[in-house]
């Protein structure tokens, strides 16, 4: 599969992501098909701040359409901060969207955990990321 990242708004976790995936394909002795396309901080930051979900999805799905011209099968974005619009993105986007909260969720039921916690900037846990994992579970039952 063909992996296109939302980088660059979150560089320390596009670094992550990144690293993993080599790690991860390496290990699996599988080829590894990504490309990564470069988000604006600062335009990301105005938009968490000003709740302007549109115009983040709108940055999105502009860089996903290059995605999909990259050959890119699914997208995700990098950034915890990134998602304060991934239910809108989601609704908009052409590719596939891997959303980390729903992720995270499932990876805390796998394991069984009951309580985790949740290290992040302010930025991050303004974005009330422990709510959506919390919204995850909620669904769930």
């Amino acid at each position: 599969m063909h992996i296109g990242l939302i980088g660059g708004i979150g560089p320390a976790a596009t670094d992550f992501y990144y690293r993993r995936l080599i790690s991860t394909f390496a290990s699996k002795k599988a080829a590894l098909e990504l490309t990564i396309v470069h988000a604006d901080t600062p335009t990301l930051l105005s938009n968490l701040a000003s709740n302007d979900a549109a115009a983040q999805v709108a940055i999105y799905t502009r860089l996903t359409n290059r995605l999909v011209v990259a050959g890119a099968e699914c997208v995700v974005v990098t950034s915890i901060a990134g998602h304060f619009c991934i239910d809108a993105f989601k609704a908009a986007s052409s590719l596939p969207v891997v959303d980390m909260i729903s992720e995270v969720g499932r990876a805390i039921e796998k394991r069984g955990l009951k309580r985790i916690g949740i290290l992040g900037t302010r930025t991050v846990m303004e974005t009330r990321f422990y709510g959506g994992v919390a919204s995850y579970f909620s669904a769930q039952n």
